[in-house]
């Protein structure tokens, strides 16, 4: 699987400066970034989780928000694939139209295209996860292999929020977008 880059991305942030009314949009990106987050962290709270009770996944007691009374296989993989499908919804809309916006500032055009292209590395792991969380269902031994895949979802994606959010405040804030 490929996986992304950091030192290879263009950088632009830091060459204009914003105003509290102009920082709105980057800030509104980052607060549904975090909801991501917050979400990626209890995916990989259940399926570490199941990784724990693997030999009987029915007693599997993952407490995902802390008040959660179990979590079977079945479960674990509707989180993966609602976590999944949210995921590419939120890119699919970043790629049809903040981007090309964005792409209409020349000095910001690299970073969108960046972007674009790393929400593709993204989709590749959300598929990876999706499949895996629907195998182990009828596999519990691949419980393993679904705990490192959502691990490398998780480095990759905060790589690219971070990313994302460093360099898309400024032309955000230019263009007056909202998110």
């Amino acid at each position: 699987m490929p996986f992304i880059d950091d030192a290879s991305r263009p950088r632009v942030s830091g060459s204009v400066e914003l105003t509290p009314r102009q920082r709105a949009g980057g800030d509104h990106l980052r607060m549904i970034h975090d909801h991501f987050r917050h979400e990626l962290e209890a995916l990989t709270r259940a399926v570490q989780s199941l990784q724990d009770g693997a030999g009987d996944v029915d007693a599997v007691r993952a407490g995902v928000h802390g008040l959660a009374p179990s979590l079977t296989a079945q479960q674990v993989a509707g989180m993966c694939g609602q976590v999944c499908r949210f995921l590419t919804m939120h890119h699919s809309i970043e790629d049809q139209s903040m981007f090309p916006a964005v792409a209409t500032l020349e000095a910001y055009a690299p970073v969108a295209q960046r972007l674009a292209e790393e929400h593709l590395v993204v989709h590749a792991h959300l598929e990876l996860v999706d499949d895996l969380a629907l195998a182990v269902r009828s596999h519990p031994s691949r419980v393993g292999e679904l705990v490192e895949a959502v691990a490398a979802l998780r480095a990759d994606l905060e790589s690219h929020f971070t990313y994302e959010e460093t360099e898309m405040a400024e032309p955000l804030g230019l263009l007056g977008l909202g998110v």
